[in-house]
């Protein structure tokens, strides 16, 4: 009977599959905020319980997107099957179902007026524990088995029966330890994850080249900044990004003197190659900082400057917002700060946060990005700690009913110790 019982619990360690990467679940929502036609949205690919069968995608508007709809094309990578419908942009949108015939690796295209963004993911489906079917078969057996041996011992001699009791509390018994000991086991990946790819020390960072088209825009003129991405050791396009704050990446455009910022999110045009759409307001020096995950490694931040020429110049008004109160009113270098901003009603999250901050430095050389962890209220409050002292640019930023909402302020950071 021991030796059973073990045997039982070997099976269900072997049975068990590695944990799938941290950014694949089955059943979870996927959502992947683009820059597109102008304005910030989100893309929403709603979890899938079963294949066939329908995908929900809808687009959340964060600011009035030009054009009646979105179009949406599904593509599985496998096999090339497409399906296609369109969803309206909305703070509350209405949900697409668009079906879908298998799991594995698929591609969403949206277009939206002349501008296209293919996003890569994967359908999953849970395949269930491989627990399960010790935990019922266990249970299954021992029922039958405890029906037989209570109509042996009814119609035959207590030996038999008591055999086939014994038998029946052993299925009993490993289904209970496998239901004690499943939850301390690693999950099996769903079906259509991708296969467990382990490198040793991680992934490199990718090779970032950021430039604009044309070279040098002129003020009031659209330009593309478009961000090529290579790995080093291949030389081929990276095309791994994890997506991070529900976006592939984040891109900070903010001109030297910190009267134009931008928080976008550039759109896949195609493998390692992220685009997006930009108008400058004013001549002069612009410096562009993009916020990128690759699966399998760290988080980075690659950096360009460019010149924006003379041209149309664009007046731009800022959000009128009360000032931030600062704790202390004097920040320390290397002593944490809390900033507190006055919100609205109404606030509700973006990119999974409450509220975001974006700190530069004077020069361009540094760049953080902080979040406000708590829930939609009267106060916005952040905690930094500036690296050095000077003086630095902040943005701070929430969402409500119908745009986003910036508030540009200064900081002047004193030498700890004063």
């Amino acid at each position: 009977m021991i030796r059973a019982l073990c045997l039982a619990a070997l099976l269900v360690l072997a049975m068990a599959a590695p944990a799938a990467a941290h950014n694949v679940t089955a059943g979870a929502d996927l959502r992947f905020a683009q820059t597109i036609a102008g304005a910030e949205v989100t893309v929403v690919i709603k979890g899938t319980s079963r294949v066939p069968g329908p995908l929900r995608i809808g687009v959340i508007a964060y600011e009035p997107v030009a054009g009646p709809s979105i179009a949406l094309e599904i593509r599985s990578v496998e096999d090339g099957r497409t399906v296609t419908g369109t969803a309206r942009a909305a703070a509350d949108p209405a949900y697409t179902a668009l079906r879908v015939e298998r799991t594995g690796p698929h591609e969403l295209k949206l277009s939206a007026g002349d501008e296209v963004a293919v996003l890569p993911f994967r359908v999953l489906v849970d395949r269930g524990s491989p627990g399960d079917l010790l935990i019922y078969g266990g249970l299954f057996v021992a029922a039958l088995l405890l029906v037989g041996g209570l109509l042996t011992g009814a119609l035959t001699r207590p030996g038999p029966a008591m055999g086939l009791a014994a038998v029946s509390a052993a299925g009993v018994t490993v289904a209970a330890m496998v239901i004690v000991f499943e939850p301390q086991l690693p999950p099996a990946p769903p079906d259509g994850a991708a296969p467990a790819v382990t490198t040793a020390g991680g992934r490199p960072y990718a090779q970032a080249r950021v430039a604009t088209e044309p070279a040098r825009p002129g003020a009031g003129e659209e330009f593309t900044l478009g961000i090529d991405l290579v790995d080093g050791s291949t030389g081929r396009p990276v095309d791994d990004l994890v997506v991070h704050h529900e976006a592939l990446a984040h891109v900070i455009v903010t001109s030297e003197d910190g009267r134009f910022f931008r928080h976008v999110h550039p759109l896949r045009t195609a493998p390692g190659r992220l685009e997006v759409r930009l108008r400058a307001d004013r001549p002069g020096r612009y410096f562009a900082h993009a916020e990128l995950e690759r699966e399998d490694s760290g988080g980075q931040l690659a950096t360009t400057s460019f010149e924006i020429g003379a041209g149309g110049e664009v007046t731009t008004s800022p959000d009128a917002v009360a000032a931030p109160v600062l704790r202390p009113a004097v920040p320390v270098a290397g002593r944490p700060t809390t900033i507190e901003l006055t919100a609205p009603a109404g606030v509700r999250p973006w990119l999974g946060m409450v509220g975001h901050l974006i700190v530069r430095n004077q020069d361009g050389s540094f760049l953080g990005h902080i979040h406000e962890m708590g829930t939609p209220g009267p106060r916005l409050r952040f905690t930094f700690s500036f690296p050095e002292p000077g003086r630095y640019l902040a943005w701070a930023q929430y969402a409500v009913s119908d745009r986003i909402v910036t508030a540009p302020f200064t900081v002047e950071v004193t030498e700890g110790g004063r």
